[in-house]
């Protein structure tokens, strides 16, 4: 399966600002997707994948303060690994993220 139409998308939307923060809580679950079929992708879709997760690293602090308005980071119940859903505490420094390729054979 061809993930790159899904892997720009979520690259679109990573720092796209001006649209509803509920289009943007699309984009997290967006990013949980890809997550999940990232053992299935190539090697240019992972590091495209990475390359945007730089981006929304980039913009930690605008975008909490944009999904802010309608979802509460504290409340996620979502695994670390998972961590777009824990901007908050990427943006204060509790949370450190490690951007990195990952082999195929592993399952994230």
């Amino acid at each position: 399966m061809n993930y790159l139409k899904y892997i720009e998308q979520y690259g679109q939307d990573v720092t796209d600002f001006e649209v509803n923060p509920l289009e943007t809580m699309d984009m997290l679950h967006l990013r949980s997707r890809l997550n999940k079929e990232s053992h299935n992708m190539t090697l240019k879709e992972r590091i495209l994948l990475m390359k945007y997760d730089l981006q929304l690293l980039e913009n930690v602090d605008r975008m909490v303060q944009h999904v802010e308005r309608i979802y509460d980071f504290s409340s996620s119940m979502e695994p670390y690994e998972e961590w777009w859903w824990h901007l908050d505490q990427v943006a204060s420094g509790e949370l450190e993220v490690e951007i990195e390729a990952t082999p195929k054979d592993k399952a994230l």
